[in-house]
């Protein structure tokens, strides 16, 4: 049994649990708070829970926007109510809406509750299987050229040039997910390169586990393209954060975030070789979420998926020595981490040009670019890690990490948040 519940009181929480366990031991309950992550994303239809729990909360008034909204999602699981007697319009409205049932959300009744419960996740079922095997069904699992089993297609998130991005809901994971999707191509040597590149990110991922790095459910094949499911964000993406305005002091915290991932893969022996504000991803938290490892360089993998002297990555984002094509260490990523945090404070990128060729050149040759007067105080670091010479950077993450929090700190000293 796989329950769903959406209610903000431990109490009442723990009480479900108890009554559910009673009857399924093994349960899976996941509770969603309201209150911490807001509307439940307009493309999830719960499809892999036998039922979704939706407790009223007597302190909001979202009760009401949510039992208008999940039971006319179509195909969504059933919805039982759980409301107090005296909240008279809210039942009306439940009714109206087309929730499974309604029970008392104070004084449970054990055996109605388990039964309503039990008839609920039938139904459900019952349902589910009629649609997998509808032409509604199988177009929702078309991925592009692919057809992938186990999801269901919401919309596409982005389309690029070697890789398309989409929304699906995972009925494994019981979750959104991204879905990356690639054809399998392979070049006259018979290396099928995209494959190697989801494989190593998929290997990266799951050798390093760290709370700021992605989440990664599934490496798989289907229909001659490689796919990974991947963790997805609601909040979008440092560039999406940056537009409506960093502060400073945020700056700071997030960029100290970074750095201390950088620890982590570094220590592992990686360099990530592609940090941007496209790979920096939002949980709804506010902490950070480093993605995309399909250019990183592992020292622990037996194949290598870039070819020596070739430039790879984001020519905004690159250091110097990236930029060309020498060997790279992991003061390379400081120097990544510098353009973000400059970028985050001064509100535009460092250097930038016509042409890529013209950025990766200022890169190496023009003088690293000042501060607004304002943010004088934070150009030392600005200047140590966009130094030209990875000599002349910082050494470590660690240190990094170190200098940037000297930086938060001293901000935060001098009596201002902004």
């Amino acid at each position: 049994m796989r329950l769903l519940l959406i209610d903000e009181d431990p109490r009442q929480r723990a009480l479900i649990r108890h009554h559910v366990s009673c009857r399924w031991p093994e349960a899976e309950v996941s509770n969603y708070g309201i209150q911490q992550r807001g509307p439940l994303p307009q493309e999830f239809l719960a499809q892999g829970y036998d039922a979704v729990l939706l407790a009223h909360d007597p302190e909001s008034s979202s009760t009401l926007e949510f039992l208008q909204d999940l039971p006319a999602r179509n195909g969504f699981a059933p919805v039982i109510f759980l409301a107090d007697p005296e909240a008279r319009f809210l039942l009306d409205e439940a009714q109206s809406a087309g929730v499974f049932a309604v029970l008392p959300r104070a004084r449970v009744d054990h055996e109605k509750f388990i039964a309503t419960i039990e008839a609920a996740a039938q139904r459900h079922q019952r349902l589910l299987a009629d649609w997998r095997v509808s032409p509604e069904a199988e177009e929702s699992r078309r991925f592009g050229d692919a057809r992938i089993p186990g999801y269901r297609r919401a919309r596409l998130l982005a389309r690029g040039s070697v890789s398309h991005l989409y929304v699906a809901e995972s009925e494994k994971a019981a979750s959104l997910v991204v879905l990356k999707v690639t054809p399998s191509v392979r070049d006259e040597s018979g290396v099928d390169q995209s494959f190697n590149r989801f494989l190593q990110e998929y290997e990266i991922a799951q050798r390093v586990r760290h709370p700021s790095i992605v989440r990664l459910y599934e490496f798989g094949v289907a229909d001659d393209h490689a796919y990974l499911a991947m963790e997805y964000f609601p909040q979008g993406d440092l560039r999406r954060r940056m537009r409506i305005g960093i502060s400073p002091f945020e700056a700071l915290a997030i960029s100290a975030q970074i750095a201390r991932v950088l620890v982590a893969i570094h220590g592992a022996g990686i360099l990530h070789r592609d940090l941007k504000p496209g790979n920096i991803m939002l949980r709804n938290d506010g902490q950070i979420a480093l993605i995309d490892f399909g250019l990183a360089k592992h020292a622990a993998l037996e194949y290598e998926v870039t070819d020596t002297g070739l430039i790879f990555g984001t020519p905004h984002y690159m250091s110097p020595e990236q930029g060309h094509g020498q060997e790279l260490d992991v003061r390379s990523d400081l120097y990544s981490l510098g353009v973000l945090l400059f970028e985050m404070l001064s509100g535009h990128k460092p250097f930038t040009a016509d042409n890529p060729m013209a950025i990766i050149y200022l890169h190496r040759n023009s003088p690293v670019p000042e501060l607004p007067a304002h943010l004088q105080a934070l150009q030392p670091l600005i200047n140590k890690l966009l130094a030209k010479q990875p000599a002349d950077r910082y050494p470590s993450a660690q240190v990094a990490v170190q200098e940037i929090e000297a930086a938060r700190t001293a901000w935060l000293a001098a009596g201002t948040l902004t």
